[in-house]
């Protein structure tokens, strides 16, 4: 299994949200980059300022950070911005439906 990446204890996993504005004509590129990079575990397109919005889980916050940096904006030319939300403390609740 990768060394930065872990599904058996996922409540104990750092986990960040990336909000990604991409360069026109680029967004399915993009997406299908996205879900090929171990540790993003949800790839959604979304309307309004930013087209994706992207879930990574990872073992620690330096293993997202080296994700975010070198797996999604590393020479990544079709990506204009993004904005990276970490979460700070394990979900306060989860809601079953």
């Amino acid at each position: 299994m990768h060394e930065e990446f872990d599904t058996r204890s996922s409540h104990d996993l750092a986990t960040a949200h990336v909000m990604i504005k991409c360069k026109p004509d680029y967004l399915k590129d993009v997406i299908e980059q996205l879900r090929s990079i171990e540790g993003i575990v949800e790839v959604l397109e979304v309307n309004g300022e930013y087209d994706i919005l992207a879930k990574i889980e990872a073992r620690s916050s330096e293993s997202l950070k080296r994700i975010i940096k070198w797996k999604i904006l590393h020479h990544n030319e079709k990506i204009s911005s993004v904005i990276t939300l970490l979460c700070m403390r394990k979900p306060l609740c989860i809601i079953v439906k």
